[in-house]
């Protein structure tokens, strides 16, 4: 059995007013401190920003297609293997299921537009399911295994549709690493962060478990070091695993969806002023439960002057 560590450290934790969640102005204070609070930690969670009853709705929905799945092991994902108990789950892609404040959260894509710039892209549309009873965690990881940028392009809206703790796996966040974030935390073909480099910043600062209430939007940095951790209930716990992206990035992922939400989600995209960078498949043809998916979120944009992430000398020692 994993024993989680104490620490008081964790993410601010943002509460919105009902105005702000149903608007999307936040009040200045309230847009500083989740900016500052992404650039510092590189997360920020952003309370009351979902009316629970949307949640609530949504997670009475997914739970018998998380048993369906449990049925089918062969069939479906497990994130870093089975032992682990976190299933890489697709949410419900059907017209009654898409709630605006779920699937294009204001408040979330205000505070985007604010560290990205105009209209950031949604390219992945996914679940972290963790079922329960599980003993084993992660690796400590970041969600880019590529040569990636030394500031924002990219950032995780988990939405849980449970209270979170330590109890039932509340993520382990080793906050401030997009700050020291690079390619070379990584080896490539091997899971996970370097030890050393794992060893070095627990003493400058150790991970955290933060309790969660559902309702909230957490917005990570994908550069951040993380770990799914063992759930100690029996319940399951769905977490939703959305991806945007900064429109300027050049990312190519599309995420199938099927045809018939081609309505729907042109109305998510004017609701909060995103952009939905998916590909309509058939409906005959998309199989929610076991559909195909990748997570590349590299860029496709090779800069014609070079670019620290592409190896090139920098900017200020070629006299730009």
């Amino acid at each position: 059995m994993t024993v989680t560590p104490s620490n008081p450290d964790g993410p601010v934790v943002i509460h919105l007013s009902d105005e702000e969640r149903d608007t999307g102005v936040l009040t200045p204070l309230h847009m500083f401190e989740a900016i500052d609070a992404f650039f510092v930690d590189g997360v920020v969670v952003l309370e009351n920003a979902v009316e629970v009853k949307y949640i609530d709705a949504l997670n009475e929905r997914m739970v018998p297609d998380t048993e369906e799945l449990k049925r089918n092991e062969d069939k479906i994902h497990w994130n870093q293997g089975r032992a682990k108990g976190n299933v890489s789950q697709n949410p419900p892609l059907e017209k009654e299921y898409m709630y605006p404040q779920i699937y294009a959260n204001k408040p979330a894509a205000a505070v985007m537009a604010n560290i990205f710039g105009p209209r950031p892209q949604i390219r992945y549309i996914r679940t972290n399911t963790l079922v329960g009873n599980t003993a084993d965690r992660q690796a400590v990881h970041k969600d880019c295994s590529f040569d990636h940028l030394s500031h924002p392009f990219h950032m995780a809206l988990n939405i849980s549709l449970v209270d979170v703790s330590p109890e039932n796996g509340s993520t382990e966040l080793w906050l401030g690493t997009p700050r020291i974030a690079e390619y070379d935390d990584i080896s490539p073909g091997i899971m996970g962060i370097k030890p050393e480099r794992l060893e070095e910043r627990r003493k400058i600062r150790p991970p955290c478990y933060p309790s969660i209430k559902r309702g909230s939007v957490v917005l990570r940095d994908i550069r951040t070091w993380h770990a799914g951790m063992p759930n100690h209930t029996d319940k399951t716990r769905i977490m939703l695993a959305f991806g945007y992206q900064a429109a300027w990035h050049g990312c190519t992922l599309r995420t199938p969806v099927p045809e018939s939400l081609r309505e729907t989600i042109g109305q998510l995209e004017e609701h909060n002023n995103t952009e939905f960078c998916v590909t309509y498949v058939p409906d005959d043809q998309f199989d929610n439960l076991y559909s195909a998916f990748n997570a590349d979120f590299s860029s496709a944009i090779k800069p014609e002057r070079g670019s620290v992430q592409w190896g090139a000398v920098p900017s200020w020692q070629k006299g730009y």
